[in-house]
């Protein structure tokens, strides 16, 4: 930390310079100018934080100097050191929001003090304008952040475990709890039929997400995550209260849907899951790709998947439930055979023929947990054996049962058994 020594008589500043001992304040660098001008060059060249000034001086008075501080160098502290107990000079220094007033003749030890004091100023005012720093760029950033997370949340992690988003969250900071709610959707519209067609995709992204932000101001949702995933094809995510009901969902989409066909110019479809938690959003969103799979964006139209859902239900074929519950034991076996290996949600559907999305809605439906918390239930059952044998260590125990990531297990270990695996080791070996 630097200083910076300020006034006119050479004899003060000698004083000012052997008096106090700056290393016990953390002080490694000691300036001095005898005016004005002198401090304002040495603030420009070096970074000086504290400033000790008196305040006559010839060509420029000590709160001049504050004053140019204030405007060029705000949060720098400010001491003045002075044989003038003038009541005018005190109020000016007041209002300039100086640090403190001394007045001469200089007693070291009040002094050293004093400076004290200040410096521990100073690195408050550090902290505040890290904290400051880092809540910019947080605010900045956060809109980024938080598509990172639903895209990692919905597209790229392979695992049925609903837990697992209220981890991501909390491990990347965003703040979302269990109470949240959100509506998941996919926007459809063919681009080689809209005004968009020979939009670069920034200008598209620019147009499409101007219009989602008014929509969202209007309805007073918050919008998590809109992302390009195909030429013709968004995923969106909102967050809202649950005080907002389907009926006004279901209005704010049609609303969405009319402006941007007066700005396309084409055919726009939106299918949407409503008032998901973490536990459901992405199993919900498996359900809306099953949804797009199957159903092109020839028209325009408006599907809340909910509905869709059971209405394909009561128009099921003979048999249907039979069959589904077939498939589904035929996935639990494979499960169970395979629980520590890395399984996607595209291997089960595969070994039924069934989409990913209705897979997950009838296992759920059928055995009475999802796919991901019966896939951790057979793991943490697994890992529960090893760690009571002991033969492993806790790393290797995770990596045996499909972790590679240590401290992810041992988080999910005590939130399904209710204890650290070490703790759970040493509990059996008694």
């Amino acid at each position: 930390m630097n200083i910076l020594l300020v006034d006119d008589n050479i004899y003060t500043i000698r004083a000012l310079q052997s008096g106090i001992n700056y290393s016990a304040l953390g002080i490694s660098g000691v300036y001095t100018a005898r005016s004005m001008e002198k401090a304002i060059e040495w603030l420009k060249q070096e970074e000086i934080p504290l400033v000790l000034t008196d305040i006559e001086m010839p060509n420029g008075t000590g709160l001049q100097l504050l004053e140019w501080i204030n405007e060029n160098k705000p949060g720098t502290v400010t001491l003045f050191c002075t044989s003038y107990a003038n009541f005018d000079y005190a109020k000016k220094a007041v209002e300039l929001h100086s640090f403190d007033y001394y007045l001469k003749p200089i007693q070291y030890e009040d002094l050293q003090k004093l400076l004290e004091k200040a410096v521990e100023e100073v690195k408050k005012r550090a902290r505040s304008r890290e904290k400051e720093q880092y809540e910019t760029y947080w605010n900045d950033n956060i809109r980024t952040y938080k598509s990172h997370f639903w895209e990692d949340a919905l597209f790229w992690v392979d695992s049925y475990d609903e837990e697992e988003l209220e981890f991501l969250a909390e491990s990347r900071h965003l703040p979302y709890s269990r109470e949240d709610r959100f509506t998941a959707g996919i926007l459809r519209f063919e681009k080689e039929k809209s005004r968009m067609s020979d939009f670069p995709g920034n200008l598209e992204r620019f147009v499409a997400g101007n219009i989602m932000t008014e929509l969202c101001e209007h309805a007073g949702l918050r919008m998590e995550m809109f992302l390009k995933c195909r030429r013709d094809t968004w995923a969106l995510v909102f967050s809202h209260g649950a005080q907002l009901e389907r009926a006004q969902m279901d209005g704010m989409f049609r609303m969405l849907l009319d402006n941007l066909e007066r700005v396309l110019q084409c055919s726009v479809s939106v299918c949407y899951a409503y008032g998901c938690t973490f536990q459901d959003v992405r199993g919900r969103y498996m359900l809306l790709e099953d949804f797009c799979r199957e159903h092109a964006p020839r028209e325009s139209y408006v599907v809340d998947i909910d509905r869709f859902a059971k209405r394909m239900y009561e128009m099921g074929e003979p048999g249907e439930a039979q069959r589904a519950e077939c498939a589904i034991r035929k996935v639990k076996q494979y499960i169970d055979e395979h629980f520590c290996e890395n399984i996607t949600r595209d291997t089960l559907g595969e070994i039924v023929y069934l989409s990913p999305g209705y897979l997950a809605a009838t296992f759920k439906k059928v055995i009475g947990s999802s796919l991901g918390s019966y896939i951790i239930e057979k793991r943490m059952e697994k890992a529960k054996d090893l760690l009571a044998e002991g033969n492993l260590t806790v790393s290797e125990v995770a990596f045996a049962v499909g972790y590679d990531n240590f401290t992810y297990f041992s988080r999910l270990f005590k939130n399904k058994v209710g204890i650290m695996p070490k703790e759970y080791r040493k509990g059996r070996k008694k």
